[in-house]
Parts: structure tokens; sequence; C-alpha cells
């Protein structure tokens, strides 16, 4: 019921996507288009972000394996999420603060389901994420 009611929430999309995945976010996705300053994507540099299990039943924050890939170099930071279903929005963050033990903040997304991924609009900056394919990577 918990599930159901995260998924209905998120707005991801259902049609086009494979029915192991349909209406989940988990895994890894690949920035393909953006204009936010957070994700600077350019033709030399892809943003990959690993959510692991992602949202669950019962399940709304965990660490995203973010990876910036400026070929040949590869740098990847551990990152915290948190997922708020009344808002239909996703926060990223750094996991600890320095001299302190609350999270910061680094985005908080708006998302919408788009196909075979996911949107991420905050102001008027927008992400689109698909699911990542394994030559991708």
């Amino acid at each position: 019921m918990v599930g159901a009611a995260i998924l209905s929430a998120s707005g991801l999309a259902r049609a086009d996507v494979e029915e192991s995945t349909a209406g989940q976010f988990r895994g890894i996705y690949k920035v393909i288009a953006s204009n936010d300053p957070i994700f600077p994507a350019t033709a030399t540099r892809e943003y990959f972000l690993d959510f692991g299990k992602g949202v669950q039943m019962g399940k709304l924050s965990g660490s995203v394996a973010v990876s910036m890939r400026e070929n040949p170099s590869v740098k990847v930071r551990i990152m915290a999420w948190q997922y708020f279903p009344q808002q239909g929005s996703l926060v990223i963050g750094n996991p600890y603060s320095e001299g302190s033990r609350n999270a910061v903040a680094k985005g908080v997304w708006k998302m919408k389901g788009a196909q075979n991924g996911v949107i991420f609009e905050r102001a008027n900056y927008q992400v689109v994420l698909h699911r990542a394919d394994p030559n991708d990577y």
C-alpha cells in the first residue's frame, strides 16, 4: 500500500519501460541533458547517478554514488538522498557538514516521470535522466 502511494506520488512513468522496472526509481541513471549547474553535463562530461535499491516500501532515503566522467578521468562522490512523497520531491546533498551532524542539501528537485527515466526540476533548471545502459559505463 505504501509502495503504491510512493510510486503514484512520484509520477514515475510506467509506459515504455521494461515491466521489471516500471514505476520504480532505483539503479543507475545517466544524465542525458541538463541546464542545472549542479550537473553541468556537456559533450565531454557525463554524469551517472547510482541510487542502488532506491525508493522501496518503507525506505525513502539512502546514498547515491554520483560519478562524473570526463575521459579519461572519473570522479565519484557519495552523497545522501531523501524522497518526500507528499511533495514529489527528491533532496540530494552532502551527508555531513563540517562541524555538524546535519546533512546539507545540494539541491531539491521535483520529480516527473519520463520515458525510460525521470526528470528533475528545480527553479528554471531541468535534469533529464535515463536508465543507464551497461554500454554507457
